[in-house]
Parts: structure tokens; sequence; C-alpha cells
């Protein structure tokens, strides 16, 4: 199925979870990382449960250290 992520389309497995998106299919470290769907924040305790849907839009945004 295709979603975008952060504006850029993505093939993913169907029945793709927020937790295996981002740890399987994107490679990348979760921590500090906040997920939006829909421009709705998803809880890091509720990624393994939430399943994408096509065309869901998803924005990945990673917090950064300044002053």
């Amino acid at each position: 199925m295709n979603i975008l992520i952060n504006q850029q389309s993505r093939d993913i497995p169907d029945q793709c979870s927020l937790e295996q998106l981002l740890i399987q299919v994107l490679g990348i470290p979760v921590a500090g990382l906040a997920v939006a769907v829909h421009e709705t924040v998803i809880p890091s305790t509720d990624w393994p449960a939430y399943i994408l849907q096509p065309a869901d839009k998803v924005m990945l945004i990673r917090a950064t250290q300044g002053g």
C-alpha cells in the first residue's frame, strides 16, 4: 500500500503498524521521535497496535536540542 511520509510517497507492506514502519521498514532510531498521522500525534505506547491505512499521511518529527 502507499502512504505519505513527510510528504514523500512510500510503498509499505499491508497491515503495517507504526512500530514496524519505523523499525523494520525505515530502520530509524525511535528515541526522541514523535509521530503524527493526519496531524494527530500518536503516543509511542500505541505504535505497535496502530495499523496504517492506504493514503495515510505520516509526519516524523525528531526532537533536537538547542538554545
